[in-house]
């Protein structure tokens, strides 16, 4: 009984929590996603907050939805929507972390809009929703490094003194300001803000006098909301000759992880005595150069291939003997900055080209290319000018990341030879940097001969005659001419008359035949007739009549007498 008991209880309390969830989802129909620039905290501070707020709902909601800031204000930007089923609204602005809030460990806002109950009735609603924060404390710490190049100057020679505000706490370091003797700057220097993990960097310059110049220096800056001090001993920059100077440079700006920089040192001796046994070293480095020489009046150049891993601040310092007394100078170079890109920085561009034909058969000649550059970078590439030999043949405004764009140019070429076309555009340092394409064979070749055509001869000018006149003509030729002429005349109608009449004659004669053909038909009839034996045949028996011995004479023919001759008509 009591297991039975407990199941029915069971599965009350089961349809319950599935009523209850229904109906808070039922009405509960607004979803809210929020982010925020940043969730880990040293010290009050603003951020960026962005909220999506959406219904998820099948009705449209019967009034508008309002969005309220952490104080209670309501978020004017992001209006107050009416959402239909499925619709969402979203709002990014900036907001002001409190102290409260970093102690609460959350941001929280609200969301107000309005349902109808079970009775139909227009209720309104809020809901709260937050982001948890951290709160890890402020700790204020700052290294501050100086560094003075050349520590011997002589007359007019530029000298630098340069700060690097370093900030290694977890709180934002703000109004940097570094103070220098007055033969160093006669003004303060300023940094606005360090972030935490950062550095910032200002170097002062002056020329060197006839005497010794003293630095010393004393940084104040703000973290945390307290205010702190920091003094730099002094350093005395000697005056002197100094007829060896340095220089330092990098043929790179920086590079990816893995790169190599080439860091050329040049140290000129301007006077008249060698420099040896030079040590160069460097605070990343150490020991760079050793047991060098600087003769007099020249200047040695020294290499150092470096790879890169991180951003570094090169900055090489010489030492070196002068002369058989071995008198011991120094000096300092500028400082060189090295940056190592992130991956996502990097600029990598595909370059291929094409051309209409291989072979021209005269010079210059016309080629059509066609060039392809594929954006393979991780981000958009901008200002991408392609040229070959120098010319520049097209720029594509912006390449997308994994976008090829294409141009096609007609090139005259002036010469059989390689060509090859290069995209250029400027890197994350602002440095040029070059992408080379295939290359391409273009060959020159004599066209081939036309086949010569048989010549085409052109006939003689024809002679034109003159024709005589009657003018010209003998007398004897005009009579005859007249005797023809009135022949002519008078033969013409005779002809006409005689053809007229042998017409008429074939048609009389072709009527007679026609006659002729009729009566021998009717005969053709009539059998054949014996006048010598009447009666013989049945067809030629005579018709009856009451006198048969009384003949027509028509009908009857004498007969021939043979002795006598037939009379002549």
């Amino acid at each position: 009984m009591k297991r039975k008991l407990t199941v029915f209880l069971v599965l009350v309390f089961s349809l319950l929590s599935l009523s209850i969830l229904s109906w808070a989802e039922e009405e509960n129909p607004i979803k809210v996603a929020m982010q925020l620039s940043q969730t880990s905290f040293t010290e009050p501070g603003e951020i960026t907050v962005s909220i999506k707020v959406s219904n998820a709902g099948s009705e449209t909601l019967p009034g508008p939805v309002t969005l309220v800031y952490p104080n209670g204000k309501q978020v004017e930007e992001f209006g107050a929507p009416v959402l239909d089923a499925g619709a969402s609204k979203s709002w990014t602005g900036t907001l002001e972390v409190t102290q409260s809030m970093l102690d609460a460990g959350r941001i929280t806002f609200k969301i107000k809009y309005s349902r109808y109950n079970e009775n139909g009735e227009l209720i309104s609603l809020s809901r709260n929703f937050f982001k948890e924060i951290t709160y890890t404390g402020s700790v204020a710490s700052v290294e501050v490094n100086r560094t003075i190049a050349p520590t011997t100057a002589g007359k007019n020679q530029e000298v630098s003194v340069t700060y690097d505000i370093i900030n290694t706490g977890t709180v934002e370091v703000r109004d940097v300001t570094i103070t220098e003797k007055s033969g160093v700057a006669s003004k303060p220097a300023t940094i606005s803000r360090v972030e935490a993990g950062k550095k910032s960097s200002h170097t002062f310059t002056f020329k060197m006098g006839s005497q010794d110049v003293v630095s010393q220096g004393t940084i104040t800056y703000t973290a945390g909301g307290e205010k702190y001090t920091v003094s730099k001993e002094s350093v005395t920059i000697k005056y002197g000759e100094m007829n060896l100077r340095a220089s330092l440079s990098a043929d790179r700006k920086g590079g990816l992880a893995g790169d190599t920089v080439k860091l050329t040192l040049k140290l000129s001796n301007s006077g008249k005595t060698d420099y040896h046994d030079i040590v160069v070293t460097d605070p990343v480095l150490g020991e760079v150069f050793t047991g060098q020489t600087a003769p007099a009046g020249k200047t040695t150049v020294l290499e150092k291939e470096i790879t890169v891993t991180q951003s570094e601040d090169y900055q090489f310092t010489v030492t070196a003997l002068s002369g058989d007394d071995s008198t011991e100078v120094e000096t300092v170079t500028e400082r060189v900055s090295i940056t190592a890109l992130d991956p996502d920085q990097a600029i990598v561009l595909e370059v291929q080209a094409g051309a209409d034909r291989d072979v021209v058969y005269q010079l210059p000649g016309t080629v059509r290319f066609r060039v392809f550059v594929t954006n393979k970078s991780a981000s958009e590439v901008k200002n991408v000018t392609v040229s070959a030999s120098g010319v520049n043949l097209y720029t594509f405004p912006s390449i997308l990341a994994g976008e090829t764009r294409d141009f096609t140019r007609d090139v005259h070429v002036s010469m059989a030879g390689k060509y090859q076309f290069v995209a250029r555009t400027t890197n994350p340092l602002g440095e040029a940097v070059n992408f080379e394409s295939n290359i391409l064979q273009i060959s020159h070749m004599e066209p081939t001969p036309v086949p010569t055509e048989a010549p085409i001869v052109t006939p003689p000018r024809p002679v034109y005659l003159q024709q005589p006149t009657e003018n010209d003509l003998p007398s004897e030729l005009s009579r005859m001419e007249n005797i023809l002429g009135t022949a002519r005349n008078t033969l013409i109608p005779i002809f006409g008359v005689f053809f007229l009449l042998t017409v008429i004659a074939l048609i009389r004669r072709g009527i007679l035949r026609h006659h002729s053909k009729a009566a021998l038909d009717h005969l053709e009839r009539g059998g054949a007739r014996n006048y010598s034996l009447p009666g013989e045949h049945a067809n030629d028996t005579a018709p009856e009549t009451e006198n048969p011995e009384e003949t027509s004479q028509e009908d009857q023919a004498p007969e021939p007498d043979p002795e006598k001759p037939p009379e002549e008509p």
